[in-house]
């Protein structure tokens, strides 16, 4: 499709990102991808993400402001019901706080993430002290591809087959689940 515009989105669509910041940096580096964030249109101009200070809802023109690349993905088959589920799981989760360690634990399933892990012993403990976290309370923190993911999961209409405290957002445009929409900023 090319270049997209906010019409052109869809209630449920991932949009996935980066910008120029230091910490796209680095979680482009740790997951050798070129993208560093989710989120979650939810209509009427607005989106749900996970980021340093918690699962916010703000307008998407608000997210986008520092994005150098914004492209926009729909799940394959998906129908009004299922996106509306999507969107009430991930309104739900407003206010939860953010999965660092579970953020760091995605960046470790790639091989660079490994490397910069090993550089850094503390991390390690943090990304264990987060999976233990994570398989007693899967739902109370979120970094943001888990965000995206456990909502399409619980809509039973799943993303990836890859756990959702793992997905990077760079795996998501390779998923078979997803087609792409179109590029928002960036080419």
């Amino acid at each position: 499709m090319g270049q997209i515009s906010e019409s052109d989105l869809r209630k449920a669509d991932v949009i996935v990102s980066t910008t120029a910041g230091i910490v796209s940096g680095v979680i482009r580096a740790g997951t050798g991808s070129n993208l560093s964030h989710a989120r979650l249109y939810i209509g009427n101009g607005e989106i749900i993400e996970a980021v340093g200070d918690g699962v916010v809802k703000r307008t998407l023109r608000e997210a986008m402001a520092s994005d150098t690349l914004t492209i926009a993905y729909r799940r394959r088959g998906i129908n009004s019901a299922t996106a509306d589920a999507v969107v009430r799981f991930a309104e739900r989760q407003v206010g939860r706080g953010y999965d660092y360690s579970g953020a760091a634990g995605a960046g470790q399933a790639s091989v660079r993430g490994v490397i910069i892990s090993a550089l850094l012993p503390l991390g390690t403990a943090v990304v264990l002290d987060g999976a233990i976290r994570n398989a007693i309370e899967p739902d109370n923190r979120f970094f943001c591809t888990e965000l995206i993911v456990r909502a399409f999961q619980v809509a039973n209409a799943p993303i990836t087959n890859t756990r959702a405290n793992i997905v990077q957002p760079g795996e998501l445009p390779a998923s078979s689940f997803l087609q792409y929409v179109g590029h928002l900023r960036g080419s």
